[in-house]
């Protein structure tokens, strides 16, 4: 199912993409799906910062910002405050990756090899996903909020953690790097009223509105800003895509007794979820999850569109059927390690980093959107069927969702009913304004 506005937005990010980041080989183009399983992560950190222009997916060099960058009205230095964007996706991504553009152009007036202070940031996804093109971003912002002081090197497909995904968080708080990008819900006990985003029957209809819940959700409650403080200094905490049931099948699902056996689901309300329903939980790093759904170990996928396209997950003779409802999405952070944070605070930056973080990174938050319809895209054109469930199995899902949301009150203590009913009126709220 070809959707208009995926043509749209995918026509307007062509006009407006560049490098995204001015020390890392990558493209702010999203890549072409690929016909075979995805690399292995590369154990290596990345190549050293070059003046050299970012290699697109392809390996056709991409032109140098300074030639390709929009113009844009973003602003020259650190904004304060939270952006107002666009009311659509499809604009909201263009203004997205304007931003980053001119981000770039701003950072490629300093040489991040000089930089007097440089700091390791680990990343799970791959350099060609809208979380390398996120980071990459970030980080050009803190080029150019220090003057040229501080930079933050990225290391895409867990290059900086040695253990892996699963081992991220714990390699962040021990030191081995310096700053990390995760999943809250993959380390659990951690930050579990964090996972209230993740509950299914929130509704959230897309990443600009989750993330904006989620942002204010930690802005409001101290008991998840201290589930975060007890791991480090939090730099950015948000909300991903919406994530459709996925499998590799024969038919559409058209009652809910029919999605059983192994489905993979991340901690907290999809494992809630699937057990509500019946079936088997199925743990596994993302990594894994191609070849898991290929050879028919997982019957059924929760992960969002943006995992979908990033790790070739819609190619042939992977997923072909998407139930297109929203099983929650996944809350995402970006976090210090407490004494590099106490470093950057004596060496006098801690200011400037703040300044290009939190509200500020909501200014390009949308590039998920952009992958959301670039995923569905590619599905479409592999022979994949996206669909809506009926109104009678919509019902049985509504059920499900809302019993997993009692079950997760239920489990997570005294506060948990006081954040679910936040996180429910901050989803309504960004929902009116950012649910197109």
């Amino acid at each position: 199912m070809k959707r208009v506005s995926s043509i749209v937005l995918v026509l307007l990010i062509v006009f407006s993409l560049t490098s995204c980041a001015g020390n890392t080989q990558t493209s702010a183009t999203p890549p072409a799906a690929s016909s075979s399983a995805p690399a292995s992560p590369s154990s290596a950190p990345p190549a050293s910062p070059s003046n050299t222009p970012a290699a697109s997916p392809d390996n056709t060099p991409s032109a140098s910002p300074a030639d390709t960058a929009p113009a844009t009205t973003a602003p020259a230095a650190p904004a304060t405050g939270v952006p107002k964007l666009a009311a659509t996706a499809a604009q909201r991504a263009t203004d997205a990756y304007a931003f980053i553009a001119n981000l770039h152009q701003q950072a490629s007036a300093y040489d991040p090899t000089k930089a007097k202070y440089q700091y390791t940031l680990n990343c799970q996804d791959p350099a060609a996903s809208a979380s390398g093109e996120f980071l990459y971003a970030w980080s050009d912002a803190v080029l150019v909020a220090t003057k040229g002081d501080v930079n933050i090197q990225i290391g895409v497909s867990n290059a900086y953690c040695a253990g892996g995904t699963m081992t991220a968080l714990d390699d962040m708080i021990s030191g081995a790097v310096d700053f990390v990008f995760t999943l809250p819900c993959y380390f659990k006990g951690y930050m579990p009223l964090t996972l209230a985003i993740q509950n299914p029957a929130l509704g959230i209809k897309t990443v600009t509105a989750g993330a904006s819940a989620m942002w204010d959700l930690y802005k409001s409650s101290s008991d998840i800003q201290a589930e975060f403080a007890n791991s480090g200094e939090t730099m950015f905490v948000w909300a991903n895509n919406p994530s459709p049931l996925s499998y590799k099948g024969n038919s559409e699902i058209t009652d809910i007794s029919q999605i059983k056996g192994n489905i993979r689901g991340n901690n907290g309300p999809a494992q809630l979820f699937i057990s509500q329903i019946g079936a088997s939980v199925y743990g596994c790093p993302i990594g894994d999850v191609y070849t898991n759904v290929s050879t028919g170990v997982i019957d059924f996928l929760i992960t969002d569109w943006h995992a979908i396209y990033s790790f070739s997950l819609a190619d042939a003779g992977v997923l072909n059927y998407y139930l297109d409802t929203n099983v929650g999405c996944s809350a995402y952070c970006v976090m210090a390690n407490k004494d590099v944070w106490s470093q950057i605070v004596k060496n006098g930056y801690a200011d400037e980093i703040k300044s290009v973080s939190g509200d500020y990174m909501l200014n390009w938050v949308s590039i998920w959107e952009a992958y959301e319809a670039k995923s569905r895209e590619t599905a479409a054109a592999n022979g994949g069927d996206i669909y809506k469930p009926s109104d009678a199995l919509a019902g049985q899902l509504q059920s499900a969702y809302d019993a997993v949301a009692q079950q997760w009150v239920a489990q997570n203590g005294a506060a948990a009913q006081g954040v679910y009913d936040k996180a429910t009126e901050l989803v309504n709220q960004y929902n009116a304004v950012y649910g197109q």
